[in-house]
């Protein structure tokens, strides 16, 4: 197998003009078709799921046949190689082991390889800072209704910054973190990655607790990207003062709530959700008459939002030690989009993710390597350093009491409550776009019928 990291397998195919057959047609395939040099080799695609075989399959804006893993011998010469490109890789490789392939064929695997880059390289760096930083930007410039050549040029000057200048320290900037204010949330969702029903007695953080944590985080940084309120956010009585912070705050360039969609915020907040920094996500699991109430109320305060149907999640399974050995810790936490993404800050203290900080407040597990302390009589360098050591170290112990980055996935439908009790309307809300489409089209129909 090859040992290397998917920039030196990129180069290595651009270079030497192998062609690819792909072993998978899922996400994990469509997110290495991004690169085109994957495009441009693939010759065809596999998989073992009878309903795709003998087709022909989009990805990333191209069409491949798809065939049968009993086939992919006739596909395979000194100049072919095998990408597999599936949560089910291990699965897939013993597979293609049993089947007696030539001993020249080469196979690679897209899941060890996205994440082998060495933690102090440039690769590293770029796929797990820099990368998520621009996408992150993408997304604020998109609520800014910022797009064509002008987001291209503003994207370009973000990536100078972010690499920093020739010589000199390079700029801390984070993509996202995310503040947890809150345990309460008045759902009881199965699977909740926040573990928020696990708290029999959920609690409040102290606004100055809060605040402060803010203000010793941002003195070590020099941009956040977008900052995230965790819990369920308009349940936080002080959400207002956090707001008006975070509003001020310059080294923060947007704010993100997720909401699930059946609390109305209040009016002084509702005035602040109106600033163009803040872009509100509502999680829609089927409670149509609370959701419409809070929909109507954000239209008409021209409050800009996404409404996040058909969601699934993945299973991250309960807070049990998993006794992982260390090469496993490795590759679940690298794997791990949270361990990218989403530090979490929570009542003092800076967690490598979102679940740790959760973890820990449940008395769950405790590692003195997966969080820091947010003292403001630390000075600032410390704490410059210690946040850098969470961003760019490859491990983390949570990863031992948690499933999100293990592969395969366990998908799981989102919302449903473990209790019950939640009534779930019968329909739920259509796409943003579709529901307009649907508005103009029953105007037409009126005018037509009036005439």
């Amino acid at each position: 197998m090859f040992k290397g990291t998917w920039n030196e397998f990129l180069r290595y195919i651009n270079e030497s003009k192998k062609k690819i057959v792909c072993f998978g047609t899922g996400l994990m395939a469509e997110e290495a078709f991004k690169h085109r040099e994957i495009r441009e080799s693939v010759i065809c695609c596999s998989d073992n799921n009878p309903d795709r075989q003998d087709k022909t399959i989009l990805l990333h804006g191209t069409r491949y046949p798809v065939i049968k893993p009993e086939d992919i011998k006739r596909y395979l010469s000194d100049e072919t190689c095998i990408l597999v490109a599936s949560g089910y890789y291990k699965d897939i490789i013993g597979q293609l082991h049993q089947m007696k392939l030539p001993d020249r064929v080469e196979i690679y695997s897209y899941p060890q390889m996205k994440i082998s880059a060495p933690s102090g390289s440039r690769e590293f760096f770029e796929n797990r800072i820099l990368n998520e930083c621009l996408r992150e930007y993408e997304a604020v410039l998109e609520q800014n209704h910022i797009s064509g050549k002008q987001m291209e040029r503003l994207v370009e000057e973000k990536k100078r910054f972010i690499l920093g200048e020739e010589g000199k320290e390079r700029p801390l900037v984070l993509p996202r973190i995310m503040l947890m204010p809150t345990t309460r949330c008045n759902l009881r969702c199965k699977g909740c990655s926040s573990l928020l029903p696990m708290f029999k007695k959920p609690v409040d953080v102290d606004i100055s607790q809060n605040l402060q944590d803010l203000r010793v985080f941002f003195s070590a940084i020099d941009e956040c990207i977008r900052i995230t309120i965790g819990g369920e956010p308009f349940l936080y009585p002080h959400l207002k003062e956090v707001l008006e912070y975070l509003l001020e705050q310059e080294k923060v360039l947007g704010i993100l709530l997720i909401t699930n969609s059946t609390i109305i915020p209040k009016e002084d907040v509702v005035c602040l959700l109106k600033n163009p920094k803040i872009m509100i996500e509502i999680s829609d699991y089927g409670h149509l008459e609370k959701m419409s109430r809070l929909i109507a109320l954000f239209e008409s305060q021209e409050i800009f939002f996404k409404v996040l149907t058909e969601q699934t999640w993945t299973d991250m399974g309960g807070v049990e030690c998993r006794n992982r050995s260390k090469e496993e810790l490795q590759f679940s936490y690298l794997n791990c989009e949270q361990s990218r993404l989403m530090k979490g800050i929570h009542n003092g203290k800076f967690h490598t993710c979102a679940r740790s900080a959760r973890m820990f407040g449940l008395g769950a597990y405790e590692s003195e390597e997966d969080y820091f302390d947010l003292s403001p009589e630390d000075p600032v360098e410390n704490i410059r350093e210690k946040i850098k050591k969470l961003y760019y170290g490859n491990c983390a112990d949570s990863c031992n009491y948690c499933d999100l980055g293990t592969l395969p996935n366990k998908v799981i439908e989102a919302g449903i409550q473990i209790h019950g009790g939640m009534h779930k309307s019968a329909y739920t809300i259509v796409n943003r776009e579709e529901y307009e489409k649907l508005k103009q089209q029953a105007v037409l129909k009126e005018k037509y019928d009036e005439g």
